[in-house]
């Protein structure tokens, strides 16, 4: 062998033992990084990353993020990784979620943070979430929010609700959503002083809210619902002096909504002139009210209505309107009935206490009065204008009069000077039917009959059957002096004495 040979060996062994080296060195290297969700405790400049952990939150959307570096069984944080954190944060149901901290300096789109909820909101894919800390664990939001694709905002923490008061001047919130699709808010508690604008202008698309509260002050609507547009409310309150819910040829469902109305101060501003939702000229209410649903469908079940000119006003539209279990105490007019589209306003089992006039029904106004309870009215617990109504199984207990009944001429009360109730569909719905009822300790007549109108007097048709009075002298059950064709008077029962209430 040459010596040349023998010089080269060791260059090859070298280089045998070197592939033989870099499987056994690949395997001591440290193992991959591993990745686990969590939030690092100083990445917020208030408290809350403590809130982060709470096991007690509905909604724990940001699991912690940190970085470890392992050797031989032993980890440590990597304090800067080497690649960033993924720019959203998986959340709820596989959508993205973002967290919004009002009293943080700026936002951090890539890590899902953000400091305005209107800037989380523009970010969020749809059906994202945006949950908001409230006031102590973060602060309350000053902004007004514009929505236009479905998401969801949110309460973060069970302790208390977020907070979002409107600028000056505008509104809280205007959603402008695609059909078909929703805006959530649970939890949210809203703050409007505007005159001009209400708190939340539903403009399209279908808002829920659920669990929530809204503080409205001024002259204007806390909830003003456009045509087309869906409202569903859900044990939520208001707070107002002006006016609580408008929905015009809308879709509601609410459901243990509670309205307080602070005095009657302002007007209702409606497009009401003309009852049948195509005359818009005229209509102003003067005074505050709570629901104002005109030609509008669906249910109103539960909650109650405290104050107001008007607690209620009410027409249908073409698949009709239930307004069922509804409170109503000290209201000038607790609920008022007009004329809509095709379908019918069924009142079921409401509730009515100290106002001065419990409810009224506009010529044309196709409805059903069922299981009411009416106490202590200035006038009269149920006035009805020649409108084929159904008013059955009532309990009127109080006020001038039990029922009235009133020739379709005499509308508009006084009350409502600006009013004129056309009916749909014309001609003679043979008036209403007053049926088992049961009317009590009125001060001049149980139902008191009355055709008079602009100087003469009307026709006057229904049927009044197996109603229940008591009215005791100088008080009357039926009073029909000014009734030029009586109502069909059958099988009721006249007591002349004091029915003690309650029973």
């Amino acid at each position: 062998m040459s010596r040349t040979s023998w010089l080269r060996r060791p260059r090859i062994l070298g280089r045998s033992a070197a592939l033989i080296a870099v499987p056994a060195l690949i395997l001591a290297l440290p193992a991959a990084a591993e990745w686990y969700y969590g939030v690092p405790p100083n990445t917020y400049p208030n408290e809350a990353a403590a809130v982060l952990d709470d096991p007690y939150n509905p909604y724990d959307p940001l699991p912690e993020i940190e970085f470890r570096h392992c050797w031989w069984g032993e980890c440590r944080p990597i304090e800067r990784p080497h690649r960033p954190p993924p720019p959203v944060v998986p959340g709820i149901l596989g959508h993205g979620t973002f967290l919004v901290d009002c009293g943080m300096g700026h936002s951090e789109p890539h890590r899902g943070l953000f400091n305005s909820v209107d800037e989380a909101v523009h970010f969020a894919p749809p059906n994202a979430t945006v949950l908001v800390l409230p006031p102590g664990d973060g602060t309350t939001c000053v902004e007004s929010i514009h929505v236009r694709r479905p998401v969801t905002i949110a309460t973060y923490g069970a302790s208390s609700r977020a907070v979002i008061q409107a600028p000056p001047g505008k509104p809280c919130l205007v959603a402008e959503i695609p059909l078909g699709d929703a805006l959530v808010i649970d939890g949210i508690r809203f703050i409007a002083r505007s005159h001009d604008d209400p708190c939340i202008s539903v403009e399209a698309g279908h808002v829920v809210v659920r669990n929530s509260a809204v503080d409205s002050r001024g002259s204007n609507w806390a909830f003003d619902v456009r045509e087309s547009a869906e409202l569903t409310v859900e044990s939520t309150r208001i707070e107002t002096d002006a006016s609580g819910v408008h929905a015009r040829r809308a879709q509601v469902a609410l459901r243990n909504l509670d309205i307080d109305i602070d005095g009657r101060n302002g007007a209702a501003f409606l497009n009401l002139g003309r009852t049948d939702c195509t005359d818009r000229s005229r209509g102003t209410i003067h005074g505050s009210v709570g629901l104002a649903l005109e030609c509008s469908e669906g249910s109103v079940d539960g909650g109650s209505i405290v104050g107001g000119a008007v607690a209620v006003i009410a027409s249908a539209g073409t698949r009709g309107l239930r307004i069922t279990d509804i409170k109503v105490a000290k209201a000038d007019t607790g609920v008022l009935l007009l004329p809509g589209q095709l379908g019918a306003v069924n009142l079921e089992r409401p509730v009515l206490s100290k106002t001065h006039d419990g409810i009224i029904v506009a010529p044309g106004a196709e409805s059903q009065i069922t299981g009411a309870v009416i106490t202590d009215s200035v006038v009269a617990g149920i006035t009805v204008y020649g409108a084929g109504t159904l008013i059955s199984g009532n309990k009127v207990v109080g006020g001038d009069d039990g029922i009235r009944l009133f020739a379709d001429e005499a509308f508009p009360p006084p009350i409502f000077p600006e009013f004129a109730a056309d009916p749909v569909i014309g001609g003679d719905d043979g008036g209403p039917m007053v049926e088992n009822n049961l009317i009590a300790n009125v001060r001049h007549a149980a139902v008191r009959i009355d055709g008079r109108s602009h100087g003469h007097q009307a026709r006057l048709h229904g049927r009044l059957i197996g109603n229940t009075f008591y009215a005791r002298r100088p008080a009357v059950c039926i009073d029909d002096e000014f009734n030029d064709d009586p109502v069909k008077e059958r099988a009721n029962s006249c007591n002349r004495e004091w029915l003690p209430w309650p029973f």
